[in-house]
């Protein structure tokens, strides 16, 4: 693993080495578990007796855990037990059948998922970190079993309600036109600066060859289609928000294009202990561009490390 330091990004952008994901310097082991009925394909990491994080990755088409979480796997690991699996409906997770017919359908199962894969590793609460859909999908998870969720980051959440933003149009309609181009452009819209992103051309490559993967196209498309058509029933009301008892830290990229700091400021308001921090020169993919500002900001939230 390849980190370069990015001085004018007041971040670090991480040189991404695909051939090596899984060993990340020897410290990333993968599993296939199953719990609830639903088979999980997870990236682990750390001493299973440290307090336990559950990470939730993002759902752009080629989205799975190893492209979300790999890079910062290696840093939590040094505190906790970091459990990352690949959504249902992404990467290598098997997909029950009958699929889900509706986007609250797919986040069910994933909640169903996510519980069943706690309970499989003996974990009775851990602490969770939601990208994007992994936002939405740790609301509902807050919202139907409290008490197996410890503290709780969220970065650039949907869940709320916001405008569909041209980038977000473009990412959910991206199999109605699945070129390589047009998925370039789409992953180019996450970051800050694409043309300083160093890594960003394989990131684009490697995940094009996921999302246009037939297997996964199939599913993809059924479950993209049904984000397209109701994404806006994952937006959590005000009242159970302000039901939750939970440490919530928020990160938002102030250049965020994907989903707009809107969102994060409708949770910040109808949370009872919510914390935001806008992270500027940041876009949507806030854990790549300033992981060097988020680290020791989640270790404190989380209990790792002291101010």
């Amino acid at each position: 693993m390849t980190v370069n330091s990015g001085k004018e990004s007041r971040g670090y952008f991480v040189k991404i080495a695909w051939e090596n994901v899984m060993a990340a310097e020897g410290v990333i082991r993968e599993e296939k578990i199953t719990g609830r009925g639903l088979t999980s394909h997870t990236l682990l990491a750390g001493d299973p007796s440290k307090p336990a994080i559950l990470l939730l990755h993002g759902a752009g088409p080629g989205a799975h855990a190893a492209s979300n979480w790999y890079h910062l796997m290696p840093d939590l690991a040094e505190n906790f037990f970091v459990i990352a699996p690949d959504l249902i409906g992404f990467g290598q997770s098997v997909i029950p059948d009958p699929w889900p017919d509706s986007v609250m359908g797919w986040i069910g199962t994933r909640v169903d998922q996510c519980f069943g894969l706690l309970e499989a590793l003996g974990v009775k609460k851990a602490h969770v970190v939601g990208n994007s859909m992994g936002g939405a999908l740790t609301l509902q998870m807050m919202s139907e079993e409290p008490d197996a969720i410890d503290k709780v980051v969220l970065m650039g959440s949907i869940g709320a309600p916001g405008p569909r933003t041209p980038e977000l149009i473009r990412l959910l309609s991206f199999y109605s036109d699945p070129r390589y181009a047009r998925y370039r452009q789409v992953m180019h819209s996450f970051a800050y600066d694409a043309e300083k992103f160093e890594g960003m051309e394989e990131i684009v490559e490697n995940r094009y060859k996921i999302a246009t993967d037939p297997g996964i196209m199939k599913t993809a498309v059924k479950m993209i289609d049904s984000m397209k058509n109701g994404i806006e029933t994952l937006n959590m009301p005000p009242e159970l928000l302000g039901k939750m008892p939970h440490e919530v830290l928020i990160f938002h990229g102030r250049q965020d294009r994907v989903v707009p700091l809107d969102t994060s400021l409708y949770l910040i308001q109808h949370l009872k202990h919510a914390e935001l921090y806008v992270l500027d020169r940041s876009g949507h993919w806030s854990q790549l561009e300033r992981w060097d500002v988020m680290r020791p900001m989640m270790e404190i939230h989380f209990g790792a490390r002291r101010f």
